[in-house]
């Protein structure tokens, strides 16, 4: 049993995370802005957060809206991109380790 958990753990629990935020991400409301603050620097009392509209702007891409989704946070379109190429790089590696076609 605990060879089975080691294993879904080291192979899949990274897709899981990355699929189900990006699933939250595409689900939530991009203009809502009710809801606590999750940025370290603003609890600490600092008025800078470098991901502040992070999330708001990952939404707006999922909705085609690319003009706001730079406005809330330039890093947004970036921040999709490369989540989605981990996601899928890691789904083809396990895929590819599956079938030993490598």
């Amino acid at each position: 049993m605990k060879e089975i958990v080691s294993y879904l753990y080291r192979n899949y629990f990274e897709i899981g995370a990355f699929s189900v935020g990006l699933l939250l991400l595409a689900l939530m409301d991009p203009n809502t802005t009710s809801g606590p603050g999750l940025c370290l620097l603003e609890n600490m009392g600092f008025s800078y957060c470098p991901g502040d509209g992070l999330g708001h702007s990952i939404s707006f891409i999922f909705r085609g809206e690319f003009d706001n989704a730079l406005e809330a946070n330039m890093l947004g379109p970036f921040a999709f991109i490369i989540l989605s190429g981990r996601i899928f790089y890691l789904i083809s590696q396990n895929y590819l380790n599956q079938n030993k076609i490598l």
